[in-house]
């Protein structure tokens, strides 16, 4: 936007159905650090999500120079984990990483359930890469450029 100043990059907002589980997967499993866990209510957070009396528990997770930003509404019932539609907007989170055996090797040992790692050796920018599945279906990239 013109004349308004640079833009950066502050936080990806994702809504979990169950933020213990999120935390467990991002920061034990992933290695991301809990910046921030905390409920809030608000008269603005009424205002925005267009209903009385909302509660939601957030939580900052920084990793691999991202933050994530879960939201949990705790004021409406939860039906368990969210499917992606993989049909349109942001279907999943990519991180470049140096070393894809060791990378693969963390994940299965914490239980993640890794893909086996894909090789695209023969394409203009050849690279290596798996991916997870978040407790909400959001799909995880891990990704080394051989070049």
């Amino acid at each position: 936007m013109p004349g308004e100043g640079a833009l950066s990059a502050s936080h990806l907002i994702v809504y979990v159905a169950d933020t213990d589980a999120s935390i467990a997967f991002w920061c034990k499993g992933m290695g991301g650090v809990l910046e921030q866990d905390g409920e809030l209510e608000a008269p603005a957070l009424d205002a925005m999500f267009g209903r009385q009396g909302v509660r939601i528990r957030d939580t900052f997770i920084a990793i691999g120079g991202l933050r994530l930003h879960t939201i949990e509404p705790l004021d409406v019932p939860s039906s368990g984990a969210r499917k992606p539609m993989r049909t349109a907007g942001i279907d999943g989170v990519s991180f470049a990483i140096d070393d894809i055996e060791a990378a693969h090797a963390r994940a299965d040992g914490e239980g993640l359930r890794p893909t086996p790692i894909y090789d695209f050796t023969d394409i203009e920018q050849p690279c290596r890469m798996f991916f997870l599945d978040d407790p909400d279906g959001i799909r995880v990239e891990m990704i080394q450029y051989l070049r």
